[in-house]
């Protein structure tokens, strides 16, 4: 199998044996298809997932915003500036997944991750660009040198769309996807929450929900970075798969 530029490639200890996982995902997808919903329906559960990831995503940084904050903010039609830091957090990672759910119905080129669309997640709304310093100093293991990170960001997309990578379960893409943004840190800044919209990317176009981490679910998930730094990524494929799998059992409950 093609591995990612550079000696540290997530999928060195690539195990299959999640198929249970992928199964079980399989199975709740075919019942909410199997749903029939109208385009209503649809609609209400899209925004149901909108504020389940924006929440869930920003609360692994910290306090972040309240569920009715994000739903006040997804249902905003009048163009009101947020009031706090938080809300602007909310505002601009609400922006970054319509991003991508627009781009996963797209077929080709403008569906595939690219340095341009990594930095059109990251930017919205406030300016920046990728890293130019040494990273996290927490982080590890190290962050690779600023100057390093163009042409290895470019060879990891690149690899996104080869034959090996696209083969696999859209479940095992984005958790592949997920480790590597994490472990390169492209940004001086919100690397983790980028790296959750870019990833659900991955599961978006096969119709899946994004990648909600919910609070309950912290430990297994930091547990599974931490694994991933190991070169294990079959944790994060487990954690990952739960997290889907618990978001389309809340979809099928909503719509029956």
């Amino acid at each position: 199998m093609q591995r990612p530029p550079d000696r540290r490639s997530p999928l060195v200890l690539f195990a299959r044996d999640t198929s249970a996982w992928i199964n079980r995902v399989n199975q709740k997808h075919k019942q909410l298809v199997d749903l029939g919903l109208s385009d209503e329906q649809k609609e209400r559960l899209d925004r149901f997932c909108e504020i389940e990831f924006v929440y869930s995503t920003l609360k692994l940084e910290g306090p972040g915003v309240t569920r009715e904050q994000v739903a006040r903010i997804a249902s905003n039609k009048s163009g009101a500036m947020p009031a706090t830091d938080n809300e602007q957090d909310a505002v601009a990672l609400l922006t970054s997944l319509r991003i991508v759910s627009s781009l996963a119905s797209e077929k080709g080129k403008a569906s595939e991750l690219s340095a341009d669309l990594l930095l059109k997640l990251h930017e919205a709304p406030a300016a920046a660009g990728f890293r130019s310093g040494p990273g996290n100093p927490s982080h590890m293991p190290k962050p690779v040198p600023p100057e390093h990170l163009p042409a290895l960001l470019e060879g990891a997309f690149r690899w996104y769309t080869a034959e090996s990578f696209t083969e696999l379960n859209p479940v095992e893409q984005a958790s592949i996807v997920l480790l590597r943004l994490i472990d390169l840190q492209p940004f001086e800044q919100a690397n983790e929450r980028t790296a959750l919209v870019a990833a659900s990317l991955f599961t978006l176009r096969s119709e899946l929900p994004p990648i909600i981490i919910k609070p309950e679910m912290t430990v297994a998930y930091r547990n599974a970075l931490d694994e991933g730094t190991r070169m294990n990524t079959k944790p994060m494929v487990e954690t990952i798969a739960e997290a889907v799998e618990k978001s389309l059992e809340e979809l099928v409950e909503q719509s029956r």
